[in-house]
């Protein structure tokens, strides 16, 4: 079963990734239309630059997510990795379930918040918008996908402790453990 998980994993990752880099062209290509606009034609466009940042924020978010996915968060290993590797995966497991119930926080609230925010809209953007698409639903979305990433490494971190697999049962490709 954590195969099939890992696999839809690895498919929001990749459409992570290919999102992600759609938002560095569009942060490259706005600041570049906003420059060209502003000092050759005298003329700079209003949205151009909010633009921008609403990719920004998105770009920072999905970053996060997919940087969870790919182990490539920050990790102090230095008295887990010392442990047995049954005795550092009960550890882990207690990481990932405060990590998971952090999470499940921020989604329940970012939920919320949603409903607040989007009761404002863009203030410059060609066309009207709520606020919410921009600030609360980037950070909802992302912790939502690091939640699911979270599941998976807590469930693999918990078939070590069970001995059903070997040490090497990590879902992500680098996850944080033992080594």
């Amino acid at each position: 079963m954590l195969i099939h998980y890992k696999r839809l994993l690895d498919r929001i990752g990749a459409f992570e990734q290919a999102l992600g880099i759609g938002l560095i062209v569009v942060i490259v290509t706005a600041i570049t239309a906003q420059v060209f606009t502003r000092y050759a034609l005298g003329r700079p466009i209003a949205w151009v630059e909010e633009s921008a940042t609403y990719a920004f924020i998105w770009m920072v978010f999905v970053g996060a997510s997919l940087g969870l996915k790919r182990g490539r968060h920050i990790f102090i290993a230095t008295f887990g990795a010392r442990l047995p590797a049954r005795a550092g995966a009960g550890l882990r497991v207690l990481m990932w379930v405060l990590i998971l119930a952090t999470l499940a926080v921020l989604v329940l609230q970012g939920v919320k918040v949603m409903g607040v925010e989007g009761r404002s809209s863009t203030i410059s953007l060609p066309i009207e918008l709520p606020r919410s698409w921009f600030y609360s639903l980037p950070l909802t979305a992302s912790a939502a996908s690091m939640a699911l990433t979270t599941l998976g490494l807590l469930l693999s971190d918990l078939e070590i402790l069970r001995g059903v697999r070997a040490a090497q049962a990590n879902i992500a490709t680098s996850a944080p453990g033992p080594t």
